[in-house]
């Protein structure tokens, strides 16, 4: 993989809900099971065949070997060399016969990778604010939020971006280094490419990734710096999360997203959380005038009373 200087700042589009909420009031975040992505090429590699079918066939055994008996192990060996035979071939033949034969043991090979990274998850996040697409699609179509995390002292033990250039295989001969060899390069490698590598066509998103070896709720790796509000975000949710951070020893900072005048961008302006919270709350309009005290008799177009209290 290619290296990347780590952005000072990355972010989390998001629409409003209680998960939502429990990231700020619980400092929380989401570590998604990849059979969970909308893109389901995402984390699902494909094993790729670049050895004879004797170090495919050695490959298995050692993998069969951790997950199931001995003696079921060769069973399953003896019915795949079987099912080779179907079409008059053999499962040592180098033709249909071994072909047949690769395609039971590297499927079992597939299923194996699978489970052994089952449990991971995948903190997704961006480089950037201002991305409409983002917006469009992860933020409720721009109705919701972008949280904004600061990258210095963060706490992740795996955070890389993901790489558009990369392709979908992972190899045999790099499962032989890992798995047979211990090599510590190769399962580095596998690990990459099973979590960092995405289609091209998703290269917009400039996604960076947090990999955590548990999918499910965890604290917070980075400290909170900014909420960012959706140009079509309703005000009741400015001022809910606005009032959250009242008191708050490290108020963020908040932005209204606005659309600029000169072409299909975004602009930010910077809101004051204190105005938020005090404007943003109000009493009911059939109620208001009741704090008033007026005499109607001497009430000619304006309120000649004084406030009650």
């Amino acid at each position: 993989m290619v290296a990347k200087t780590l952005p000072t700042k990355l972010y989390k589009y998001r629409a409003f809900n209680t998960t939502t909420l429990r990231m700020f009031s619980q400092a929380e975040v989401f570590f998604a099971k990849p059979a969970t992505f909308n893109d389901p090429f995402d984390c699902n590699p494909e094993v790729h065949v670049d050895v004879e079918w004797r170090e495919v066939e050695r490959l298995w055994k050692t993998v069969m070997l951790r997950s199931m008996a001995r003696d079921r192990a060769a069973q399953a060996l003896q019915s795949y060399r079987y099912n080779s035979t179907e079409n008059g071939g053999t499962h040592d033949d180098d033709e249909d016969g071994t072909a047949t034969y690769l395609n039971y043991l590297v499927r079992d090979i597939n299923a194996y990778l699978k489970e052994r990274f089952n449990d991971f998850g995948v903190l997704s996040l961006a480089s950037n604010w201002d991305n409409p697409l983002m917006w469009s699609h992860y933020a409720d179509e721009h109705r919701g939020i972008c949280i904004e995390y600061e990258t210095d002292d963060h706490r992740c033990k795996d955070l890389r971006p993901v790489n558009y250039r990369s392709s979908r295989f992972i190899h045999i001969s790099d499962l032989h280094q890992w798995l047979l060899k211990r090599s510590a390069a190769a399962e580095r490698k596998i690990f990459e490419q099973y979590f960092f590598a995405k289609a091209p066509q998703w290269r917009y998103e400039r996604e960076w990734r947090a990999v955590s070896q548990k999918s499910g709720v965890d604290d917070r790796p980075f400290r909170l710096r900014a909420v960012h509000f959706g140009l079509r975000c309703d005000v009741a949710i400015v001022t809910t999360i606005a009032k959250l951070f009242e008191d708050y020893k490290d108020e963020p900072k908040f932005y209204s997203v606005m659309a600029r005048a000169d072409g299909f961008k975004l602009r930010r302006v910077e809101l004051d959380g204190w105005e938020i919270g005090a404007f943003g709350v109000r009493d009911s309009s059939h109620f208001a005038a009741d704090e008033w005290d007026f005499d109607p008799l001497t009430a000619s177009g304006q309120i000649s009373g004084r406030k009650l209290g």
